[in-house]
């Protein structure tokens, strides 16, 4: 911890602002917001430690630079909230250590200092949610956040030369996992439905009255264990995790068309399912190659098979 205070009292050195080149902060301004776009170029670390004052994304590359050179695992990542006339963001670095992850603050005053989590999406949706309160007198209510996880960017760019290259990055579904309602039962109906026809093939009219009555039955039975995955305030998908004997059944995981294949599942599955002291067990259709392949890069094993799936498990090292 000691290299974590040595680097935030490095940080101390440095102001919130950005000079002009009478050497006046032009974050002192009223009209601050234009002089900035006019005015703003991403210094590089050895610049702001000379001026001593620059805005969070510089302040972000000289926290890169330092957690770099103590051999810190690190990743910066720029929060935005979809407002078309200001667009308010910050920029960001998180840690990781000893199987933690923290979120390391300075330029933000009134979140300074270092915050522990046990998970990147909790990191990430808490601030969120602070951000969002941050500005609640700014912004609409209601509005779409997003967040990238960005590399590092060339030096002397401009503001909207920074935005552009931000948005270029990876883009960053941070879920929240809430209670499902009686409302969500046939939106679960569909989905159960739409996944079994789309691995189960050649199913008789006989059979597909038995998955239909099975369907209905079992979601019913279990809708209260439904969690719905929330991406931005909207549904994008459902998860089941019930107890069996000898550990926990990832039963059901669906995620939207829209949203697959952009590591949400695995994120999911990682920071939610796994995140426990339970062996976990699912059964996948063999030819859902796709799943498959998650969680075998997971470290889940074969355990047993029929003829069409494969029942997996993942063992907690307890």
């Amino acid at each position: 911890m000691n290299n974590i205070q040595k680097i935030m009292d490095i940080m101390n050195q440095i102001e919130y602002g950005f000079l002009d080149d009478n050497g006046n902060n032009i974050c002192d301004n009223i009209d601050f917001e234009s002089t900035f776009n006019k005015v703003y170029y991403l210094m590089s670390p050895e610049e702001l430690l000379n001026k001593k004052v620059g805005v969070c994304w510089e302040q972000v590359e000289l926290e890169r630079r330092l957690f770099e050179e103590n051999n810190i695992k690190n990743e910066t990542y720029f929060i935005y909230i979809d407002d078309k006339n200001n667009l308010p963001s910050h920029t960001f670095l998180v840690y990781y250590m000893d199987s933690k992850v923290y979120w390391f603050e300075h330029s933000w005053f009134d979140e300074k200092g270092v915050h522990e989590y046990n998970n990147l999406n909790d990191l990430l949706n808490d601030v969120e949610i602070r951000f969002i309160k941050s500005r609640e007198n700014e912004v609409p209510k209601g509005l779409d956040v997003f967040i990238y996880r960005y590399n590092k960017p060339n030096y002397n760019i401009s503001c909207d030369e920074f935005y552009r290259y931000i948005f270029t990055q990876k883009k960053i579904f941070n879920f929240k996992i809430e209670m499902t309602t009686i409302h969500d039962l046939e939106r679960i109906k569909y989905y159960k439905l739409k996944t079994i026809v789309e691995y189960a093939k050649n199913l008789s009219e006989e059979e597909m009255t038995k998955i239909d009555n099975y369907i209905c039955e079992s979601v019913s039975a279990f809708i209260k264990e439904y969690r719905n995955i929330i991406y931005n305030k909207k549904i994008i998908g459902s998860i089941l995790v019930r107890k069996i004997d000898g550990g926990l059944l990832l039963d059901e995981i669906f995620i939207d068309k829209e949203y697959r294949n952009k590591g949400i599942g695995s994120l999911i599955i990682q920071n939610y399912v796994l995140d426990n002291d339970y062996n976990i067990y699912l059964w996948v259709y063999k030819d859902n190659v796709k799943a498959f392949n998650l969680y075998k890069r997971l470290g889940f094993k074969i355990k047993e098979e029929t003829d069409s799936r494969y029942y997996m498990e993942f063992q907690k090292n307890l």
